[in-house]
């Protein structure tokens, strides 16, 4: 079908109802066949035809196993790693270890964003990797899962969009290195271009710098005071009501009574640690030139080293319980219950790529980019820029398809108007399409938190949006500066500004919880 304003109505059906329902698979299910019958004329053969062709892309593609198998294959095996850990009694007992230190629910906070600053180098493994060490921690000192979800998720893709060696950097260099050739533009190579872009990522700035005064100073408002106050009070960490949550298996299994920290940080350290070998062994192998970093990250797979270190992680975790003398059959029903947790979550993922693929062929962005010409007034052109990819992100789930789509767009306009607001467009594209994947349900990112941190999604997405559009109004802000001034840090501190009086005034009116509470209950962990 032609782009037109009817394409925004399958996402906007699906997150509507994902949101009021709470029910996201039903809701995914029904904006894939809303979906493809409009791609396809209403054309129920073809409708189906279409879903089939974009489900065996996600299977298979270019003849080889497809990135999206990869991540639902480790999300799999980071269901068995956890099972694994929890039976070894390395939960539990390096909850304890980390109690011991960690006294205060402000300490406790800040634990999933130094993991998540640590962890720079991919969105997936930090949102999975992080929710899972650090839940171990939080859990333990009545941090909400709610609360969890938003730390870890704010420093995934805020963090990684700003660190100049990360494989986005890599991509959004290599992005930007043809938009340049095929504009003519020569002021730049990609990786300047991306470079200088990062002071103008407002929201990915304003998002961390949020996240961290969150941690600090427990403010809550909206749907996630309600949360923190309950695990406070009463240690329920997630709405129990609403049934299992991804990688919860301890109910059903038991834990050994002689476990040690080290049960648990020695897969996880292995596990980390193994990928990015992998990852750079890949991008050296993979690289015809010169071995640079920044060559290493363009050419590498980093979701194909997460795997293959998953894979091994739980083969090391499962060594070590044999090693103990735990029956074979008991590893192999950890094994069975950790996959089996993970069953409903790997579903959610799997019908959000569905959906965005299905989604992004309806032409969204490219409705939505026409109402922006080269005729706008250029004092609005970074806010106007930022909406839109705030919008089609929000709208697509994808960060790197609003990327592929809006940056040669704002370079197309910049190119026939003035020059000067290249970088600070670009800053806004980028800005805008964190924004919209912090803020969209059918984000793998968004996802893949919830995941990792033990929460349904639909939770993590309500709790979290609150948060996420005190950022995007300061980044708002920022950019309507910018344009009237032409100067990037005139913009980027009118935003951190905006977000410092926005935190004194949520800070005021943040109900003063107890910062040093006794363990959560074993019923809530």
């Amino acid at each position: 079908m032609e782009p037109s304003i009817l394409s925004l109505l399958p996402p906007l059906v699906t997150i509507g109802l994902a949101i009021v329902t709470k029910r996201i698979i039903i809701a995914l299910l029904i904006g894939i066949v809303l979906g493809s019958l409009m791609s396809t004329g209403w054309s129920v053969t073809g409708a189906a035809e279409l879903i089939f062709e974009v489900v065996s892309g996600l299977v298979i593609a270019d003849g080889a196993i497809a990135e999206e198998m990869y991540i639902s294959l480790f999300v799999f095996l980071l269901g068995v790693l956890t099972s694994f850990i929890y039976i070894a009694g390395g939960t539990g007992a390096f909850a304890e270890w980390v109690t011991r230190r960690v006294r205060a629910r402000r300490q406790a906070r800040l634990v999933p964003v130094v993991v998540g600053m640590i962890l720079f180098f991919d969105d997936a493994f930090s949102s999975l990797v992080g929710g899972n060490v650090s839940r171990s921690v939080t859990d333990q000192r009545r941090i909400s899962r709610a609360k969890l979800a938003y730390l870890v998720d704010s420093t995934a893709a805020p963090v990684i969009i700003l660190v100049p060696i990360s494989g986005w950097a890599a991509f959004i260099a290599a992005t930007m290195t043809g938009i340049f050739e095929d504009n003519d533009i020569s002021e730049y190579t990609g990786y300047e271009g991306y470079l200088f872009s990062v002071p103008a990522n407002f929201y990915a700035i304003t998002a961390l710098l949020f996240a961290i005064a969150v941690a600090v100073l427990g403010i809550n408002f909206g749907p996630m005071r309600r949360h923190e106050e309950r695990a406070a009070s009463e240690g329920v960490l997630w709405d129990e009501t609403r049934g299992k949550v991804p990688g919860e298996t301890g109910r059903e299994l038991p834990q050994r009574d002689d476990g040690r920290p080290r049960d648990l940080l020695t897969p996880v350290i292995a596990l980390v640690l193994i990928t990015i070998v992998f990852a750079v062994w890949i991008g050296v192998s993979r690289t015809n030139g010169p071995i640079t970093p920044m060559n290493v990250l363009a050419n590498t797979d980093v979701i194909l080293a997460l795997f293959y270190s998953g894979l091994l992680a739980c083969v090391i975790a499962g060594a070590m319980l044999l090693a103990k003398r735990t029956p074979a059959r008991q590893v192999g029903r950890a094994a069975w219950f950790g996959a089996g947790s993970m069953w409903v979550a790997v579903v959610v993922v799997f019908l959000a790529w569905v959906t965005a693929e299905i989604i992004s062929g309806l032409g969204i962005g490219e409705y939505v980019a026409s109402f922006i010409t080269g005729d706008v007034a250029l004092a609005l052109l970074p806010a106007m820029l930022f909406v839109l990819a705030a919008f089609v992100s929000f709208s697509m789930g994808s960060t790197f398809g609003t990327f592929g789509l809006i940056l040669p767009i704002a370079a197309q306009i910049v190119a026939s108007t003035d020059m000067t607001f290249l970088i600070p467009a670009f800053g806004a594209v980028l800005a805008g399409a964190i924004f919209g994947d912090h803020t969209s349900p059918l984000s793998d990112t968004t996802i893949l938190s919830s995941i990792g941190s033990g929460i349904q999604v639909i939770e993590h997405v309500t709790t979290q949006l609150p948060y996420a559009f005190i950022c995007g109004l300061s980044s708002l802000a920022g950019f309507v500066v910018l344009g009237l001034t032409r100067n990037t840090l005139a913009g980027l501190a009118v935003a951190l500004a905006a977000l410092a009086v926005a935190v004194v005034f949520l800070r005021a009116r943040t109900p003063r919880l107890q910062e040093r509470t006794a363990p959560a209950g074993s019923a809530s962990t």
